[in-house]
Parts: structure tokens; C-alpha cells; sequence
């Protein structure tokens, strides 16, 4: 089985062997789809939408779609698409390396699955390196801020970092109030950390640096939270965790996840008690791109355009951070949002992720 870092090194190492010979991974040789996502793009943008729909129902009302999106997510996303635009979603749903492994498979052998992506950023990155995306160019980015803007893919929704703790074991007053609080003794035993969680480590690493401290200061602090904790695999389990009061900590899970398990009566939270948190929170994109050589390109295009329309609210509905403002969002209130940057860790090439592995080597597993 791949884990995160050898799916990414073989994008990585995909991108550095077609770059040397002039190209990009190859994608099925598809000029209907060229044409399709051509004659969209060259319309005034108030006419593209009714265009994409026109040519929608000319290939059979469906779209592919490959996301991380947990299922209980990626269903009501793909049931209101339905509803709006009459185009049957199939959905293939596996965690961001596996939808990122799977798309490079069949990109190499010519024949994408996918007309849709929506996954994290670097393996939304990693497939624009090998040329699996195409630009967008709708009025809906009129919408996102430029930071959520890449060459061919745009955000769609933000993960934030922030601790989480359950409210039964870890009392008003006890919360961590920075992420330097994790290190203390007092929660010594109590700490959950998720193994791949290498973008939270880098992002923490670099604003102690950029703040004033060492690089040894940094070391020793990351030290004691390992040596404070115990990992887990995936957040939806850590979260499991968490509201069943086996773990009474998470010194980090996405505040989407804590919210949707504190609005079905989960004891779990991730802001104290005065309802804002100091913590520097850092909101990593999640990215929807359309796939070069679909099959189905008039409905990857509507799709994406829905994506950061209408169906930004149904994100908000479905109690995740959007891309774009909303009307009603609620997500980040209370958070002190810090810069993601996501230039430096879509060039590390697996570098933090060989940092995290090596800080939690030896870190006993929750369970044991």
C-alpha cells in the first residue's frame, strides 16, 4: 500500500521525467474535449454557463468525480449538483492519495476516469505538474480571493488547523492557548497527533521562525508535544476518539471536523471559552480542477463553476469552511487566521514529510 509521501514522490518524480524530455504525462488524446473546454472559454463569461449546459445534455447529462471528500460530504455536494443542473454524478471516493494516484494511473495509460477533481492542494498540485488539468476561466473566480488562484485549479474550501479537546476531560481554563501550550507537561499523556499531518508541522515551524525563535527552540518544542502524545491515522478517527472520551486532546485536527462533531452533541470543541481563540489558524485550500481529455468536459466545467457558486453554500450547509464569502458562514468566527503557504510546501518535494515521520518515530499508537 502507497503511503502520502511515496504516491506524491511519484508525482514528483513524474513531473521531473516528463519535464526532461519536453512534456507532460500523457492524457488520452481527446480533441472533443479540447474543443468543448475551447468553445466555453472563448465566450463573454455571462454566456458560458447556458453554453456548458447546452453542451452538457449533448453528452449524456453525467460527470465523473474524484474526491477526498469524506461520504458524508461528497453525497449531499453531488445530490444538489444533480438537482441544479439534471447531470448524474459518479462519485470515486478515496482519501487524497489514492484519488491522486489513481488519476495518474490512468493518465499514463491515456484513458482518465475522472472529468472532476476535488482533493487537497498538493495532490491538486501534483496533477497540475503533470498536465492533467485545464485552466478555468468563469466569472465564479471573480469570487475567490487570489490567493485561492492557481494556474489550473482553484480553492473550492479550506481545512484550518486548530487543537481540539473534549470538553468533559480537559476543563475551562486547561485549553491550550497557543501552539506552544501543547508542549507543556500538564497535558503530558493527553495529546493525539495524526501521522501525515507533515502540512501542520511545517506551517507551525515556519511562524515560530518567522517569530522570533530558534531553530533550537523549535526542535526542543516539537519534542516535548511528540513525547507528550500518541498518533492515530485519519481525522475522522482521531475524532471518534475524541468524542468517546478516549483521548482527552488533538493537537490538531481540522476545525470543520470538530464543529460538524459539536453540532450532533459531541462533548468536543476547538475554541475556549470566551469563543475566540489566539491560536494562529492556518486554512489549507482544498482544490477543484477539470480533468484535460474528459470525457464529460461540459460537465466538469459546470461543475466547477457550481462548486464556487451555489454550491459554496451547500459547503457552508454541510458546516465546512468555503472558499468565497457566504452569507451565514459561521466557520471562522472566533479564529485568528494565519498565511497557509502553500508555495514552500508544494516544492518540498516530501521533505516535511520526512521532518514529521522522523519526529514521531518511536510515538506509541492510541490503543496501546
Amino acid at each position: 500500500m502507497r503511503t502520502r509521501n511515496t504516491t506524491l514522490a511519484v508525482a514528483g518524480l513524474l513531473v521531473a521525467t516528463v519535464t526532461g524530455c519536453g512534456g507532460a504525462v500523457p492524457t488520452a488524446s481527446n480533441s472533443k474535449a479540447d474543443g468543448v473546454y475551447a468553445q466555453i472559454a472563448e465566450l463573454p463569461k455571462d454566456q458560458q454557463v447556458a453554453k456548458a449546459q447546452e453542451l452538457a445534455g449533448k453528452e449524456g447529462k453525467t460527470l465523473s468525480l474524484y474526491t477526498s471528500m469524506t461520504a458524508d460530504i461528497a453525497t449531499p455536494v453531488a445530490k444538489a449538483f444533480e438537482q441544479k443542473y439534471g447531470i448524474q454524478v459518479s462519485v470515486f471516493r478515496g482519501n487524497s492519495e489514492t484519488v491522486l494516484q489513481r488519476a495518474l494511473q490512468e493518465g499514463q495509460a491515456g484513458k482518465p476516469g475522472a472529468d472532476a477533481v476535488e482533493t487537497n492542494f498538493l495532490e491538486m498540485t501534483a496533477l497540475s505538474g503533470n498536465g492533467m488539468l485545464v485552466p478555468f476561466n468563469g466569472s465564479a473566480l471573480d469570487k475567490v480571493e487570489k490567493t485561492g488562484r492557481f494556474e489550473d485549479w482553484t480553492a473550492s474550501r479550506l481545512n484550518v488547523f486548530q487543537p481540539a479537546w473534549n470538553t468533559d476531560l480537559i476543563k475551562p481554563g486547561d485549553e491550550p492557548q497557543s501552539w506552544e501550550d501543547l508542549a507543556l507537561p500538564k497535558y503530558k499523556g493527553k495529546l493525539t497527533l495524526e501521522i501525515s499531518d507533515s502540512d501542520w508541522y511545517q506551517s507551525v515551524t515556519k511562524w515560530w521562525l518567522d517569530h522570533g525563535k530558534s531553530q533550537a527552540e523549535v526542535d526542543k518544542l516539537w519534542k516535548a508535544i511528540a513525547a507528550n502524545g500518541k498518533v492515530a491515522k485519519g481525522h475522522t478517527t482521531m475524532m471518534q476518539f475524541l468524542t468517546a472520551g478516549q483521548t482527552p486532546m488533538e493537537a490538531m485536527n481540522y476545525t470543520y471536523i470538530t464543529d460538524r462533531a459539536r453540532a450532533a452533541g459531541a462533548p468536543v470543541t476547538h475554541l475556549p471559552q470566551s469563543g475566540v481563540s489566539k491560536i494562529p489558524a492556518f486554512a489549507r485550500p482544498n482544490g477543484v480542477g477539470m480533468v484535460k481529455g474528459a470525457q464529460h468536459p461540459a460537465a466538469a466545467w459546470l461543475f466547477y463553476h457550481w462548486l464556487l457558486t451555489d454550491g459554496q453554500k451547500e459547503l457552508v450547509k454541510l458546516k465546512l469552511t468555503p472558499s468565497t464569502k457566504v452569507p451565514g458562514d459561521k466557520s471562522l468566527n472566533g479564529l485568528t487566521l494565519a498565511p497557509f503557504d502553500v508555495k514552500t510546501l508544494s516544492s518540498a518535494t516530501g521533505t516535511w514529510d520526512k521532518k514529521y515521520d522522523a519526529l514521531l518515530r518511536g510515538v506509541d499508537t492510541v490503543g496501546n
